[in-house]
């Protein structure tokens, strides 16, 4: 009897086990649902969500060294003021105890065809266009973005790189910049990477890296897990 339960306890322990694979690795792309595009684009190997890190504040040689003067660390960038990280003004950052809270940023690697497909499945409103030929990344969520700041771009463009952890290889720099306004005063910052020299599944590790204002964002996506049927997705 003991045997007969084994039995027919295994193939339903195995399929409970299929069905908690996620719907890019076990469902073509054009049989994706609602729900498994959301759940891509909520947590997947395209789709990170990373605190970043606080800089500290740089003194006024340092800044003039980056090109900028004045009270701020980045042209149109009030993402670390206290208002903005805190909820009050600037006495609330003054009392002991009170320490910085820092937003959470979801990163997508925009221009993966998972990512655009999970993207018009769940219905999302305004995604960012990616131009054919190029690596796109997007931070979304971002606090305290000036748009209307005509040298933001290239503040945010001159700090992002694609880093390869074969260290023989060149890193690859942002060409372009995109800053996308959202509901409730975020922003979406899309960076453009040029496909000067292709990724491969071989590269292993690839480690996005940007700076906004005093925050600094890195975050690892890892060439293995970006397939879909053995072939790399970016």
């Amino acid at each position: 009897m003991k045997t007969v339960l084994k039995l027919a306890i295994f193939p339903c322990s195995v399929l409970l086990l299929m069905a908690a694979d996620p719907a890019w690795k076990t469902k073509q792309i054009d049989q994706w649902s609602e729900a498994d595009a959301k759940a891509i684009l909520t947590n997947s190997p395209w789709v990170h969500k990373v605190t970043p890190a606080l800089l500290p504040q740089r003194g006024e040689d340092q800044r003039r060294v980056g090109g900028t003067m004045g009270g701020d660390d980045g042209v149109g960038l009030s993402v670390l003021t206290p208002a903005t990280l805190l909820g009050g003004g600037s006495s609330a950052a003054g009392k002991r105890g009170h320490r910085p809270t820092m937003p959470v940023f979801e990163i997508r690697w925009e221009s993966a065809h998972p990512v655009r497909a999970a993207e018009v499945k769940a219905h999302e409103q305004d995604s960012p266009d990616v131009a054919a030929g190029s690596y796109a990344v997007s931070i979304y969520d971002v606090p305290g973005i000036d748009i209307n700041q005509k040298t933001l771009p290239y503040e945010l463009k001159r700090e992002a790189v694609l880093k390869f952890a074969d260290k023989k290889k060149k890193d690859l720099h942002a060409s372009r910049v995109d800053i996308l306004p959202q509901e409730g005063g975020l922003t979406t910052i899309v960076y453009i990477f040029p496909r000067t020299h292709e990724i491969t599944a071989e590269d292993g590790r690839i480690t996005f890296m940007s700076q906004i204002g005093r925050l600094a964002v890195a975050q690892y996506f890892y060439t293995a897990e970006m397939q879909i049927q053995g072939k790399l997705e970016l």
